[in-house]
């Protein structure tokens, strides 16, 4: 199985450090990667619960992607990537092509719902969803302008219809 994602973040010292997040799960490379269908050779239709849709976790905090990872993963959602940057965000968004991202208001080196704007432009469209601790980070028109489908503050997450707001199908 190779690594998804080797996320560069830069210090106050300058210098760099990576971390590398392998799923339990063997995807092949994103141009080789298509869309699934639920549907194909199936009589009774889709199945929604059948299909895993990618998300890219866009975050400062370490911590954060931990606990998202894993809440995402007991809903039936795939963490393909993790980016701590604005910068490592669009790179890893390009490279691994995600169905969603959930990406974070405020990041180090710029802002998440400029962010958002340009994921959301994208040629596949990916659903993203924006977050922070601060709940008055993203008014509503700061969502709707930004091309995003909601935002939840950090805190109501757990609580939030992820399926609802993350899942193209």
């Amino acid at each position: 199985m190779r690594p998804i994602l080797t996320s560069a973040r830069s210090t106050s010292n300058g210098q760099e450090s990576a971390h590398t997040y392998q799923p339990e799960v063997d995807l092949p490379p994103a141009g080789e990667r298509g869309k699934a269908s639920p549907t194909a050779g199936s009589e009774r239709g889709c199945d929604d619960r059948l299909v895993m849709s990618s998300v890219l976790v866009i975050d400062d905090d370490d911590a954060f992607r931990d606990l998202v990872r894993r809440m995402l993963g007991s809903v039936g959602f795939v963490v393909i990537g993790e980016a701590d940057t604005v910068a490592t965000g669009i790179a890893a968004a390009h490279e691994l092509r995600p169905d969603a991202a959930l990406v974070d208001v405020g990041l180090p080196d710029g802002d998440g719902i400029a962010l958002a704007r340009e994921l959301a432009s994208l040629p596949w469209r990916p659903h993203i969803v924006l977050t922070s601790t601060d709940p008055d980070a993203a008014s509503a028109d700061d969502v709707r302008r930004s091309g995003a489908h909601a935002f939840v503050a950090k805190d109501q997450l757990p609580n939030a219809p992820l399926r609802r707001l993350l899942n193209w199908h």
